[in-house]
């Protein structure tokens, strides 16, 4: 299959492909300049926008894929590879973290560009993760790995995903979720109240300032 294009519609293709009106640009102002810890010509890490506590990543396919699902599907050894990276240097500086997914599909909302493949990094314990979502009535699913994921990018299904080094679990998406669901999780856990976690009600500069400087000692060779 070939390359996937960048995507017109995606603030996180345009801030990738370096596009300066981008969200955060607009909200950051240049200070910092940049929030991209590590960048591959497949994948790329990010410090979260908004980040809901210390050490919260986004690793994101530079092309334009829907879900880790479909990324899967064509880079599954990149993905593999970027995580073992990024876990030994994460684990030091913040502690050992919790990969969240919503996998979203090309038919969602009626648009391809709705939303662009991104796993959450928190350093959260994943069975409070796991305990939290099945408590909301999510079913999970174990999985081997991963690469498990490729049939749901494979036959365009939506879901969500909750991992770390040793477990991965998949729930299929059948109940509605509201926007920023995932968010929503970690934000209980991490005691911040309803909506606070969301994205466009407050902006952690402070935090993303902190990250941004934890990081930066970082020696990442991102495929």
């Amino acid at each position: 299959m070939a390359e996937r294009a960048y995507c017109v519609g995606s603030d996180f293709c345009q801030e990738l492909a370096g596009a300066e009106d981008v969200a955060f640009q607009r909200i950051y102002e240049g200070s910092p300049p940049g929030r991209i810890i590590g960048h591959g010509s497949t994948l790329a890490l990010l410090a979260d926008m908004s980040p809901l506590t210390r050490g919260h990543l986004l690793l994101v396919s530079n092309a334009h894929y829907v879900s880790f699902g479909a990324v899967m599907c064509e880079h599954s050894e990149e993905v593999t590879t970027a995580l073992k990276q990024i876990v030994p240097p994460y684990a030091a500086s913040f502690g050992e973290p919790v990969f969240l997914e919503h996998g979203s599909t090309m038919r969602m909302d009626g648009s391809a560009c709705v939303t662009h493949a991104h796993i959450h990094l928190l350093p959260l314990p994943f069975d409070q993760v796991n305990a939290l979502m099945m408590r909301d009535g999510l079913a999970p699913t174990s999985l081997r790995g991963l690469a498990d994921l490729e049939q749901f990018g494979h036959d365009d299904l939506p879901y969500f995903y909750c991992g770390d080094a040793a477990e991965h679990r998949v729930y299929a998406a059948v109940q509605a979720r509201p926007r920023q669901y995932l968010r929503s999780v970690a934000g209980r856990l991490l005691g911040i109240e309803d909506p606070e976690w969301d994205y466009a009600v407050v902006v952690r500069k402070d935090v993303l300032v902190a990250t941004l400087k934890e990081t930066a000692h970082w020696r990442l060779s991102l495929p």
